[in-house]
C-alpha cells in the first residue's frame, strides 16, 4: 500500500495507522516533531535497546533530553524502517482522544521518498502512488531548509508577511493556526490590549508558563517568490518562541503538499474538481 489513510483528532492532529514489530497501532504524524517518538509506555511494552539520548528545544526555548532506543520495525503503508532510532515522550497527560496514540511519526521517517499530503481525500501518499488518478493540476516548486540533528528533521520556508519582510517558519503540520513571534506583534499591527485579542496563559507539560495572544493578521502571508501560495487575513497565536514562526495546518490544508527532502523543496498544488 502506498497510500497511508488519515484522520483528523480535532482542528489538526493527523492520526495514521502504522506497524511496529508487526503490531497495528496508532501514530500521529507531525512534520514539527523533530525525531520520530513513541510513548514510554509502549517503548515499556517493547523492551526496547537504548542507544543514548539526544538534546532540542521546544519552540519556547527550553532544552529538553530525549532518550533514543532502537525500534527493529516500522511499518507505515508499504515503507519499511527498520533498526530506527526513535525519541520516547510522556504521554500522560494527553487528553482522552489521544489516548491510543502509541507515537509520532516524523517527516525525517520519509527521507529518500517524496510525501504527499493530500488533504482533499485524507490521504498521505508515497512517491506519488494514484497522483495521476487525481487531477491535481500544475504544482508550484518552493525551496526548503532542511535541518537535520541525529535523528530529527525539520524543514523551514521562507514567509512573506504583510509588512513586506521575508521571514523563516518551520513547517509544523502539528500545529494549527500559523504561530508568529511576539516581537513582531507591532509591526503587524497587533496590540495585545486590543479587545479582539484573546490572550491565554498556562502551564506547559514541562512547567513553563506561557502567554498567547490570538488575533487576525490583516493581508495576505505568503512563500516568499510565490505570492499566489498565500492565506489572506489568517488567524494566528503569538507567542515568545524561538522561530520567526510556525507554518501549519490551517495554511496547509488549501493545498495539497509535496515533500521532498533529498531534493531539499516542496511542492503545492491547487486541487482541481
Amino acid at each position: 500500500m502506498e497510500k497511508i489513510p488519515f484522520t483528523i483528532i480535532g482542528e489538526h492532529l493527523m492520526k495514521i495507522p502504522v506497524k511496529v514489530n508487526g503490531k497495528d497501532v496508532k501514530f500521529l504524524f507531525d512534520t514539527g516533531i523533530g525525531p520520530t517518538v513513541i510513548s514510554k509506555k509502549f517503548a515499556d511494552e517493547l523492551t526496547l535497546e537504548k542507544v543514548g539520548t539526544m538534546t532540542g528545544k521546544r519552540m519556547s526555548g527550553q532544552e529538553m533530553e530525549i532518550q533514543l532506543v532502537k525500534v527493529p520495525l516500522i511499518e507505515a503503508g508499504a515503507l519499511a524502517r527498520k533498526n530506527i532510532e526513535v525519541g520516547i515522550f510522556d504521554t500522560s497527560g494527553m487528553p482522552e482522544a489521544l489516548k491510543d496514540i502509541k507515537g509520532i511519526l516524523s517527516i525525517g521517517f520519509f527521507k529518500g521518498n517524496i510525501l504527499t499530503i493530500d488533504y482533499s481525500n485524507s490521504d498521505l501518499i508515497i512517491n506519488g502512488a494514484g497522483i495521476k488518478d487525481r487531477n491535481f493540476g500544475s504544482g508550484v516548486r518552493v525551496p526548503v531548509e532542511v535541518e537535520n540533528n541525529g535523528p530529527s528533521v525539520s524543514l523551514y520556508v521562507r514567509i512573506r508577511i504583510p509588512s513586506g519582510r521575508v521571514l523563516k517558519f518551520e513547517v509544523d503540520t502539528g500545529s494549527n493556526l500559523l504561530i508568529v513571534n511576539s516581537r513582531l506583534s507591532d509591526e503587524l499591527g497587533i496590540k495585545h490590549t486590543d479587545p479582539e485579542v484573546e490572550t491565554v496563559t498556562g502551564i506547559d507539560e514541562t512547567g513553563h508558563h506561557y502567554e498567547r495572544y490570538y488575533a487576525e493578521v490583516k493581508g495576505e502571508v505568503s512563500i516568499d517568490g510565490n505570492p499566489d501560495i498565500k492565506q489572506e487575513n489568517p488567524g494566528a497565536i503569538f507567542q515568545d518562541i524561538i522561530y520567526d514562526g510556525l507554518l501549519g495546518h490551517d495554511f496547509l490544508k488549501r493545498y495539497i503538499v509535496s515533500f521532498d527532502i533529498e531534493k531539499k523543496e516542496m511542492v503545492f498544488y491547487r486541487h482541481l474538481n
